[in-house]
């Protein structure tokens, strides 16, 4: 990896306007992507992890107030690989022409239509040759998560951003999907940020871990630090509840409570509401960021 990340991000907030306040979602996030790397960002829905990635490509709401210090190489692509394809991608055009249109550096007719068959086969799209004439509705979930990947990847992009591309797809086309994404990114050294709600996916997939709740990065690290030795209370209780480990009444772990709305967030720590660690200063107080060896984590009660 180079000595500075390829992207560091100040302080990047984005909020909406509600009865005359700018009320953040994604509150102060300081962070870094390093070339190469897989960074995943995790969390419970709410939480902010797809308004942070609209926010880095530029594809916020318009109704969105987004204040962020981003330092970047010159002339940085972006791709994002959208969570619904069958949404993403327009009913009524070809997945070829799609791709064509998305082509960084369209030359003539014919050297677009090669460059998209090789995006296609280089996305494991068998017989690109015919499926180039193919509509959406003619491919299966797992295929058109592939189209999507192929249409990103047909930016030569720097970064590529995906918002849980396997949500929908069964177990066994998800794991198609998350080693194609591994292999582009071993094979081209493109630094991928993979958000989530699964913390299980993530060993065999990322290099990074960062845990936000409700719009706080709460904790990040190294994979095997944060899911071996996790220090926030909120990051323990994800991953108890990802390895389905049962309570001593014979349910399955779960997390109390819900992430409260954007315009109802806590004072101090967002996550004392439902945390059973939770002190007297953890309700007014914001808590300080610690760090050591590269895992940081915002609680002061972390071991």
């Amino acid at each position: 990896m180079e000595d500075s990340p390829l992207f560091d991000i100040r302080h990047l907030t984005v909020a909406f306007q509600k009865n005359g306040s700018a009320i953040p979602v994604v509150d102060r996030a300081s962070f870094f992507i390093e070339k190469g790397e897989i960074l995943a960002i995790v969390g419970e829905s709410g939480c902010g992890k797809s308004q942070l990635a609209l926010a880095l490509a530029g594809l916020s709401p318009k109704q969105a107030i987004v204040d962020k210090n981003i330092i970047s190489k010159p002339d940085m692509t972006i791709s994002m690989i959208f969570q619904e394809p069958l949404s993403a991608l327009n009913p009524v055009i070809t997945i070829g022409e799609q791709i064509r249109e998305a082509l960084r550096f369209p030359k003539d007719k014919k050297s677009n239509r090669a460059s998209v068959i090789d995006l296609l086969e280089s996305v494991g799209i068998t017989d690109a040759g015919n499926k180039y004439k193919n509509y959406p509705h003619e491919f299966s979930g797992g295929m058109r998560q592939r189209v999507l990947i192929a249409i990103a990847m047909a930016r030569e992009p720097d970064l590529l951003l995906a918002d849980e591309p396997t949500t929908a797809l069964d177990v066994t086309v998800q794991r198609q999907i998350l080693d194609l994404l591994k292999d582009i990114n071993q094979n081209r050294g493109l630094s991928i940020v993979f958000i989530t709600h699964d913390l299980t996916l993530l060993p065999s997939l990322a290099d990074r871990i960062m845990v936000m709740y409700a719009g706080k990065i709460v904790e990040t690290g190294r994979v095997e630090s944060v899911t071996q030795n996790p220090k926030h209370p909120y990051t323990k209780r994800l991953l108890s509840a990802a390895k389905l480990q049962k309570t001593d009444d014979g349910l399955y772990e779960s997390i109390p409570g819900v992430v409260p709305a954007p315009e109802d967030f806590p004072q101090g720590c967002r996550f004392s509401t439902r945390c059973e660690f939770a002190k007297d200063e953890c309700h007014t107080t914001e808590p300080e960021w610690t760090e050591e060896n590269g895992h940081g984590w915002a609680c002061p009660y972390g071991d």
